[in-house]
């Protein structure tokens, strides 16, 4: 374990030194080095932690097995941050005489075809059992207690709901709902598992694991929406939109989807363009939403929608234009929805046919004129302007939910 902290220490010379070069430029002229740095920099933050993990006390056997995945973990990583630093060296300030041949020989020696092979074999012989995961008794109960549910519920409808195509059954969401699911990144004051002042993200990733284990599309994305729209109220609601909505939230009900996608801009969030429009219906001040939405999901079954709009066009730079709205309707199983607001406008849905990730159905929205009362504006007044920054908070959470996800997937692929 020296060998490979001092390494990847090495490693993270490396970067700080290509981190200086780079601070001294026009971040546009040097986009793609810094995308690449910033992609190793996160790797080596997590090769670091994989390290600290298995430099945990264990029996003697899980010690080796841990040890053994981290030195794999650690080549993979060094190969991947070495390869893109190496490629482009004097882009990135550096020499090839920055590049130690330890480096070089770790690397070869832990992904050396025979030894992975070996390591392989040790995964055969656990019968896919990791190693030990050093939780404490609260994740432990979590992760047992979730890993029964996907086994007993998800499990024997999972085949069903997507080679029919169906929407995820009342008997998942309800039994999520009673073991408090959709609570888990919101606050004990707001009816949540998390612990108050509390940032620990771990029980989300470990109930997600497990969901996911037994099915992505039909019960290991059900948190992904509630993380994200719980996360960005929290970070830019009123105290009485957090009382009004984060309650709700962890109960499960509503269900909430979350929408930024566009047809024109993909995962481009600052060019978002949906209109939203301040105005004034029979003496109720609000706003009018109109454009298009893309693979919003669970849209139908949802009861509220995190919208990403634009309401100030003219600001530069133009993610400053943009605020968050939460669109209340009425929850529809159907394949299609159309709802009128009470004081004009229309917002229509239908869902995109997948090949795969069924269950909760992605849908293309479209709003006409849709009303929405001033209240709805995430921050009233003083949250207009900061709908992007809210939505990167709330995606925070979804992109470790989603990695969670993964795990689940991969473990569920060695069962």
């Amino acid at each position: 374990m020296k060998r490979a902290r001092g390494l990847v220490g090495n490693a993270c010379a490396l970067v700080e030194k290509s981190r200086a070069h780079l601070a001294a430029c026009d971040v546009d002229d040097v986009q793609m080095e810094v995308y690449d740095l910033a992609l190793s920099t996160a790797e080596l933050r997590a090769a670091n932690v994989m390290l600290d993990y298995a430099e945990q006390p264990a029996t003697p056997d899980e010690e080796a097995f841990k040890q053994s995945l981290a030195r794999l973990y650690c080549a993979d990583t060094l190969a991947g941050v070495l390869g893109r630093l190496r490629s482009r060296h004097s882009a990135f300030g550096l020499r090839t005489g920055d590049f130690k041949p330890a480096l070089e020989r770790f690397i070869d020696d832990c992904l050396d075809p025979s030894h992975v092979a070996g390591l392989g074999k040790t995964v055969r012989q656990r019968q896919g059992r990791g190693p030990v995961d050093h939780l404490d008794d609260e994740k432990s109960l979590m992760r047992e207690t979730f890993r029964q549910f996907a086994e007993e519920r998800v499990v024997p409808l999972a085949a069903d709901i997507h080679r029919q195509d169906r929407v995820i059954p009342d008997t998942i969401i309800d039994g999520l709902r009673e073991l408090g699911c959709f609570g888990l990144s919101v606050p004990a004051r707001y009816g949540g598992l998390k612990p108050d002042g509390d940032e620990d993200s771990l029980g989300m990733v470990v109930v997600t694991e497990e969901l996911s284990r037994g099915s992505l599309g039909a019960a290991g994305s059900l948190i992904t929406r509630p993380e994200i729209m719980a996360r960005a109220v929290l970070a830019g609601g009123t105290d009485a939109q957090k009382a009004r909505w984060l309650p709700g939230i962890a109960g499960g009900d509503p269900l909430v989807a979350i929408s930024v996608t566009e047809p024109d801009t993909g995962s481009d969030v600052a060019a978002v363009s949906l209109r939203a429009s301040a105005c004034e219906r029979n003496g109720s001040p609000g706003w009018l939403l109109d454009g298009g939405k893309t693979w919003c999901t669970f849209a139908g079954k949802a009861g509220a929608i995190l919208v990403l709009a634009r309401t100030d066009p003219d600001v530069s730079p133009p993610h400053r234009g943009l605020s968050l709205f939460v669109v209340e309707k009425p929850s529809s199983e159907e394949q299609s929805f159309s709802v009128e607001s009470p004081l004009g406008g229309r917002l229509a849905g239908r869902a995109i046919p997948t090949i795969g990730y069924r269950g909760m159905h992605s849908f293309e929205m479209f709003f006409d004129g849709f009303f929405v009362p001033g209240d709805a504006l995430v921050g009233e007044a003083d949250g207009r302007g900061r709908g992007f920054y809210y939505t990167m908070s709330g995606f925070a959470g979804g992109r470790l939910q989603t990695a969670a996800r993964a795990c689940g997937l991969m473990h569920a692929a060695l069962d």
